[in-house]
């Protein structure tokens, strides 16, 4: 294999062995090597800074590819002379339900949701990591903005396709005509952005390093981002809000955990969706380098996601104002750790979880070149982190 000495093109013989991957060819002895990293970062020099709770130098661009079926986001470190007078970029949720569900809502229901990157704007000089986050049951590929958005204030490319099998509109009694598996979706997503990139044309020409890509995701999306580990391009997951179930593990369907494989395991402790236990039996059951991050006053949505600020007072609230037939189910998984108290405000817990994922990020991109505010010490920077361990 060979790529150039700053990670920013695939050899040809790396291309061909994603795609006999992605056809499930991809004999599992093709893994990459784990990362000789050596370093212990608790004694970093920056063992305790929380150098990555506030925003980036980069501003954001973000843009729209099509996967035919669906869409792919992209966010990506703008160039700043670019932006002129184009205005930040906004959402709306309604974009994301079905036309028969969207009928019983009354037209003046359409908050925006109000996002810090800028649509179509021309990209930053120079090629950044890729990064590839998945999203929830019954969610968008927007859903986790404030996290996305600030991850590539920090030098990332970020993607985020939509996975209709599991996404809000397939909940609410319209699923995808032609149903993908997840780790499929996310490799043709991948797929999307590096073609992006090598096509002169394109607002991402020469913006995307393509040797390594760094798994994230939220709630199902954190299963998803554990899957990807079995590509050879992948050594690096945080699942959010998301466990391994004890049975999986008997029946032998949860994800293997390789000991290359490096895994940082971020929970609240009140998530009444994801148990904690399940959290913490992942992070036990890891075998390459791990950490966990337990934050007080945080649910399964609040501190992962847009979703408890959207509206007034998130997305369930707004559903139930309006009475629209929701299962309660649904009603649960969109509501936990929306309610103020016994939750925090997102505002207030998203820092912790926006620094310790570009925190990992960066220095398993080599961004840095030694790990930043990933010691121990690093907890007296915050109000909410009731426990962080890591191993080895």
């Amino acid at each position: 294999m060979e790529e150039t000495a700053g990670h920013q093109r695939i050899s040809g013989l790396r291309r061909a062995a994603l795609l006999v991957m992605g056809a499930g060819l991809l004999a599992a002895a093709c893994t990459m090597p784990p990362p000789a990293t050596g370093l212990n970062p608790d004694t970093a020099p920056r063992a305790g800074e929380a150098a990555y709770a506030e925003r980036g130098p980069h501003p954001v661009g973000v843009t729209t590819l099509s996967l035919g079926d669906r869409s792919v986001e992209v966010w990506y470190p703008a160039d700043p002379e670019g932006i002129g007078d184009t205005p930040r970029e906004s959402y709306f949720i309604r974009d994301f339900v079905p036309p028969s569900f969207d009928a019983l809502i009354p037209p003046e229901v359409d908050p925006p949701y109000l996002t810090d990157s800028y649509r179509d704007v021309p990209a930053a000089a120079g090629s950044f990591p890729l990064s590839i986050f998945s999203h929830g049951a019954a969610s968008f590929r927007l859903q986790s903005t404030e996290l996305t958005t600030h991850l590539a204030s920090w030098g990332f490319v970020v993607i985020s396709p939509d996975y209709l099998e599991r996404g809000l509109a397939n909940v609410l009694g319209s699923p995808p005509a032609a149903p993908k598996t997840d780790t499929l979706v996310a490799e043709l997503a991948i797929d999307a952005v590096i073609a992006a990139g090598d096509d002169p044309t394109s607002l991402l020409s020469g913006a995307v390093q393509f040797s390594e890509v760094f798994a994230f995701g939220h709630s199902a999306g954190g299963g998803t981002s554990l899957r990807l580990l079995a590509r050879p391009d992948v050594d690096t997951a945080i699942p959010m809000a998301a466990g391994i179930n004890p049975l999986s593990v008997i029946s032998g369907t949860a994800p293997p955990l390789a000991p290359g494989e490096s895994i940082t395991w971020i929970a609240g402790q009140g998530d009444g969706i994801a148990s904690i236990d399940g959290v913490r039996g992942g992070y036990d059951l890891t075998r390459g380098e791990k950490k966990i991050i337990e934050i007080r006053g945080a649910g399964h949505n609040n501190a992962f996601t847009d979703i408890c600020e959207i509206g007034e007072g998130g997305v369930v609230q707004l559903a139930v104002a309006t009475g629209l037939p929701i299962p309660t189910q649904l009603l649960a998984l969109g509501d936990d750790g929306c309610r103020v108290p016994p939750f925090r405000e997102s505002a207030e817990v998203w820092p912790e979880v926006r620094h310790f994922v570009t925190a990992e990020m960066r220095y398993r991109s080599g961004l840095d070149g030694e790990p930043v505010g990933l010691g121990r010490q690093v907890v007296a920077a915050f109000d909410d982190v009731a426990r962080y361990d890591h191993a080895p």
